[in-house]
């Protein structure tokens, strides 16, 4: 008979191949909303089962684990949010409540599925190995998206969610095998982070791979046009090296990064259109007080034009032949003829995020601040993380969620390695993208996050190594 043991290391390697590649087909639709059951919560869930009679078989070691408690605590909170969201505020209907409860225990399962699956330095290769094989994969249907047309299979709306294949235009921004750019691109720069940092602490011959295949990722990123995740990813990858003692690598990132935001004509003219864009919200939040308000302008419609009046003439002319039209053919410009107004997407996204999602999040806090209105409660986007935890699940679910998070960082500053600090910076890049990204949330981004924070408590649990 196999060992279940065994078993979940190639079930890791499944894990990190199969849920960034596999597009978010539907399996069975959900009422209330357009969020469906996929293929991939099947995977998970037979992952978690042999998890689970693993588990069972052991008298359930991961309890003898203090990150553990830190779970059940936040599981605890999260919990009691729903009970008073069910039960005391009723806005929001039960079963939309219940399946973002189970999605966020479906989500962290894959971290414990991970540190059952690496237990030795000698198991850390594979999970590099399927993450490279992953990223290869998704980058090379991004690249037959924007190139060869390749299908889009996206969940930006309720029709789009039914598993429709949409064709990109020229200049819809990749989003790959993932549901949206910026789904694709908050990856993205948690991979390049990672293979950045080892580029950077560990020579040998695995750089002339490493090296070709960041390239490869930071392309692919570009695509997406996410300003946050580019930015993200130059913060973090400069404090990587800065961690790792090689400050000098942080001038030709820099150099780089900037050459490729001028290079890219869809990133560098939503940059250009951030500046006023922000400047036009700081002004609405905060008006100068010098300024002198601006009288607003009535309406009053024109008169009626004077018609002079003329008398009737009844005049005879004969009958004309009516030449035939010559048809006109209208072809549609050429996409690079295509103009696309930079500023006004960029204003609109930044309209949505300050006046409708943050406000709701914001109103939704107010409510109960201790538990918030439920998970699921404030619709499927808020477009920052630390907001929508305030909003659905109050204080004690914030608290207890960013406590976990809080015992990475403090763990690593103690007891500094090349590799967790190579992964303090990837999970430094994850928080900077969850300031205008739901990346907790997004699926295939959850799940690789629990992924990678799996790996990375292992490392912590491991003997420094200079």
């Amino acid at each position: 008979m196999f060992s279940t043991l065994n078993l979940l290391r190639p079930l890791l390697a499944v894990l990190i191949l199969f849920l960034p590649l596999y597009p978010k087909f539907p399996l069975l639709n959900v009422s209330h909303t357009y969020v469906a059951i996929r293929l991939d919560d099947l995977v998970v869930a037979f992952c978690f089962i042999i998890w689970f009679i693993r588990q069972t078989k052991n008298h359930f070691p991961f309890f003898k684990q203090k990150i553990t408690w830190l779970f059940v605590a936040y599981f605890i909170a999260i919990f009691a949010s729903f009970l008073h969201a069910v039960f005391i505020l009723q806005t929001t209907p039960t079963n939309l409540l219940f399946l973002h409860l189970f999605r966020r225990f479906e989500y962290v399962s894959v971290f414990f599925i991970t540190i059952d699956a690496i237990k030795t330095k000698k198991d850390l290769g594979f999970p590099f190995i399927f993450l490279a094989l992953a990223t290869i994969g998704v980058s090379i249907y991004g690249f037959g998206q924007k190139y060869l047309h390749w299908p889009v299979v996206s969940t930006m709306n309720s029709e789009f969610s039914k598993g429709q294949l949409l064709e990109m235009n020229e200049w819809t921004r990749i989003s790959s095998t993932f549901a949206g750019h910026y789904d694709l691109a908050a990856y993205l720069s948690m991979v390049l982070v990672i293979i950045g940092g080892m580029i950077a602490a560990f020579s040998g011959s695995q750089n002339f791979f490493l090296f070709p295949l960041w390239l490869i990722a930071f392309y692919t990123l570009t695509l997406t046009a996410s300003r946050i995740s580019i930015f993200a990813l130059w913060g973090s990858l400069s404090l990587t090296f800065f961690f790792l003692r090689r400050p000098l690598l942080i001038v030709p990132l820099s150099l780089f990064v900037a050459v490729s935001i001028f290079q890219s004509k869809d990133l560098s003219q939503r940059l250009i259109a951030t500046v006023p864009s922000i400047q036009s919200q700081i002004s609405r939040l905060w008006p100068s007080p010098t300024a002198s308000p601006t009288p607003t302008p009535t309406y009053a419609p024109p008169p009626p034009p004077v018609v002079a009046a003329r008398p009737v003439v009844n005049v005879y002319r004969p009958p004309r032949a009516t030449a035939t039209p010559t048809p006109t053919v209208f072809r549609h410009a050429p996409p690079e003829e295509i103009p696309v107004d930079a500023d006004a997407g960029v204003a609109r996204s930044g309209e949505i995020r300050f006046n409708a999602e943050w406000p709701r999040a914001i109103t939704a806090y107010r409510k109960n601040p201790l538990l918030g209105t439920g998970l699921g409660s404030i619709t499927l986007a808020t477009d920052n993380d630390y907001l929508r935890s305030l909003g659905e699940s109050g204080l004690w679910g914030t608290i207890t969620f960013f406590t976990i998070i809080a015992f990475f960082i403090f763990r690593t500053l103690r007891s500094p390695s090349k590799i967790n600090l190579i992964f303090l910076g990837a999970l430094l890049v994850h928080l900077a993208n969850a300031v205008f990204i739901d990346v907790f949330e997004a699926s295939k981004t959850a799940y690789v996050f629990w992924i990678f924070l799996g790996i990375y408590h292992q490392t912590l649990t491991w003997p420094k190594k200079s």
